[in-house]
């Protein structure tokens, strides 16, 4: 039974009233978590048939060969299976080696399938076998701790897992990669900076159930929560700067918590809150989730749409995220308030940014304030580098220097479209993304041009406009 505190239960009959519908809604949410019979036969028809294909490979190179992921764990959700196997290469083979046997192996031995070539820190080979998702991973035969490539630890994880979690842990592991799921924080690929299924697990074995996790993570009060499942040096613990600090048991100087972004841990931790006060379905269906969409903040949006010349999945999105926190900087420069923002991409050579700001035009003067008229030195430096552009000088009531300038550039989308024509190389664009900025597809508009909402936009603007009510409701 949820939860498995025993002192939970002895408390009013209201605590036993939600204690029972706890239960319930879990009872029913694993039945959308539960694989059946035929997905667990059909999962494990296509992992022997591929690492059999696999095998027909021959280099002196490759040592082995092994499945690994939530297949291997056993923690996959029903209905959302994907299949990773690890092609172990010998230590000894310098980089350029290891890359080429990696996609080697996999294009070889799955060219009857569609496949196409991945970028993480490495290439590997994604291909799709009888509508499974398989990834052949190249990873190096090394000892524990030696490591070569950030794909070495996976097999110590599934030995790891394997080796200390229980079967109803499995199915707690599944419970709460569903929750996550229903809200957009699975997964730590760059595009969402999501709980990997790894941190999942983790979680589960430190907490000991999908409620006490829950329970855990909402009462997180600070910043740099450490959750380990061993003592920790503090000086290890000192090298980490994330929101939230999840030690990898495999290699304690690892922090699994870098993946999440900010974003991704409130919202857990909002959900967590809302799903112990209010315990409900919703939080394990994302189609029966209610949001609210403000569209009377559209015309406050700023969108720029443009297209780009292929490339990985991993790499665009690393360029666009890095792109828009630049470009929201400069508009904040320019004292646009960007109060949300967002990057979206098709992942086949179409791309957006939208920005939510306070206002898409400025006032025609703004004021600049400036140091104490007592700080002698500071005020000569304000008045003499801003007496030329300046129309007003004088002190406020605070007695501090006040200067009134008249605003250049009012107009938020004449601002980036100046940004982005001629002054690209100043603006922090990323050096990948500034040639497709600079060609014809580019087009920068503000939200009162409905009839160019559509597709991905439509999508980049619902995530600056939505509230996911469910999970804001305690």
């Amino acid at each position: 039974t949820y939860p498995r505190r025993p002192s939970l239960f002895r408390h009013t009959d209201g605590i036993w009233k939600m204690m029972n519908t706890v239960n319930s809604v879990i009872v029913h949410a694993s039945r959308y978590c539960e694989p059946s019979a035929a997905e667990e036969k059909k999962l494990a028809s296509v992992a022997t048939q591929v690492m059999e294909l696999l095998r027909y490979f021959h280099s002196p190179y490759i040592v082995g060969i092994v499945a690994g992921g939530s297949f291997a764990k056993g923690t996959w959700v029903k209905g959302d299976a994907d299949l990773d196997i690890f092609v172990k290469i010998q230590a000894s083979v310098d980089k350029v080696e290891f890359e080429r046997l990696g996609m080697a192996i996999g294009l070889s031995s799955l060219k009857s399938f569609r496949t196409r070539v991945r970028y993480s820190e490495h290439p590997y080979v994604e291909a799709f076998v009888r509508n499974i998702r398989v990834n052949i991973v190249p990873c190096y035969d090394v000892e524990r701790g030696k490591w070569r490539s950030a794909a070495d630890r996976s097999p110590f994880h599934t030995e790891y897992i394997l080796a200390r979690m229980s079967n109803q842990m499995k199915k707690e592991v599944r419970l709460l990669k569903k929750f996550l799921k229903s809200f957009g924080v699975y997964g730590a690929e760059i595009a969402r900076g999501g709980i990997s299924g790894y941190v999942t697990e983790i979680l589960i074995l430190r907490y000991g159930s999908f409620f006490s996790t829950l329970q855990g993570i909402a009462d997180i009060a600070k910043e740099r929560e450490v959750i380990s499942l061993d003592e920790v040096d503090k000086d290890i613990l000192k090298t980490f700067q994330s929101k939230i600090i999840i030690i990898d048991p495999i290699d304690h100087r690892r922090n699994l918590g870098a993946a999440i972004s900010a974003e991704s841990l409130a919202k857990f931790i909002l959900a967590a809150r809302a799903f112990i006060q209010r315990p409900s379905l919703e939080f394990f269906d994302r189609k029966k989730n209610k949001t609210f969409q403000s569209h009377t903040l559209n015309s406050n949006l700023l969108i720029v749409e443009f297209k780009y010349e292929d490339r990985s999945p991993d790499t665009i999105w690393g360029q666009l995220k890095k792109t828009l926190g630049s470009l929201s900087r400069q508009l904040e420069l320019a004292h646009f308030k960007v109060v949300r923002d967002t990057c979206v991409t098709d992942e086949r050579g179409l791309a957006c940014f939208v920005f939510l700001l306070q206002s898409v035009r400025l006032p025609c003067f703004i004021e600049r304030i400036g140091p104490e008229v007592f700080r002698k030195k500071e005020s000569f430096e304000f008045i003499s580098k801003n007496s030329k552009d300046c129309l007003l000088f004088w002190a406020n009531k605070e007695m501090r220097l006040v200067g009134l300038f008249k605003t250049r550039i009012t107009n938020a989308e004449d601002y980036l479209r100046l940004l982005l024509n001629e002054r690209l190389e100043s603006a922090g664009i990323t050096r990948g993304l500034k040639e497709d900025l600079e060609s014809t597809t580019l087009k920068i508009y503000t939200g009162k041009e409905k009839g160019m909402i559509k597709g991905i936009v439509r999508d980049a603007v619902n995530q600056v406009i939505t509230t996911e009510q469910y999970i804001l409701r305690f």
